[in-house]
């Protein structure tokens, strides 16, 4: 066993030298293709999450599907929203999201869910469709201070605060990439933010 180590730490050697002699050959440094970034890691997108206590706590996200049209930007997040119930039945919610392109930042244009991961009742009895009903119509066209102002649902705390949460750190990583000051603000739309997804069981 000691001497296959040994063979293979002086092929590992030999190896180094190789490139090394190899590099002060004159081979361009440009021609090896190194990444900084190991791939897939540019689709993280890490929010606060805020439990039913009000504690905030760093998560991840994942930017499943990113697609840029011509004046917006579909995306599909992978997130949770509750971490309060048994890690049995606890389940990621996919979010679909469309953000406009302007000179003064991203606009939500539409937001529904194509995955429902939270839970089918909130304590209260409050249900997907109420949430769907009376929250989610105020999130076109808001930016993200308009986002961070909005006011969430009595009875779906966690699960709209938490909406919140991920919309405004989509916002940011949005605006941080397609922001131009060369656009104008983009326009209102007047859509619809129902989602025909599959409830989650």
């Amino acid at each position: 066993m000691g001497k296959t180590r040994l063979m293979l730490a002086k092929a590992a050697s030999v190896a180094a030298l190789a490139l090394l002699l190899g590099g002060c050959a004159g081979t361009p440094a440009s021609k090896v293709a190194v990444s900084a970034v190991p791939a897939g890691t540019e689709r993280i997108l890490p929010y606060t999450h805020i439990d039913g206590f009000g504690t905030p706590s760093d998560t991840l996200a994942w930017i499943s599907w990113e697609f840029e049209a011509l004046d917006f930007v579909k995306y599909q997040i992978d997130y949770i929203s509750c971490t309060c119930r048994p890690d049995s039945i606890n389940k990621q919610s996919l979010l679909y999201v469309e953000v406009t392109k302007g000179g003064t930042g991203g606009k939500l244009r539409k937001v529904s869910f194509d995955y429902w991961g939270d839970s089918p009742y909130m304590p209260d009895g409050t249900t997907r469709e109420e949430i769907e009903t009376n929250f989610m119509p105020k999130l076109p066209n808001k930016m993200a201070e308009g986002i961070a102002e909005l006011d969430t649902m009595s009875g779906a705390t966690v699960t709209t605060v938490n909406l919140k949460q991920i919309l405004g750190a989509l916002l940011a990583y949005h605006n941080a990439k397609y922001v131009n000051p060369g656009l104008p603000e983009a326009p209102d739309y007047d859509v619809d933010a129902e989602s025909g997804a599959t409830v989650g069981e």
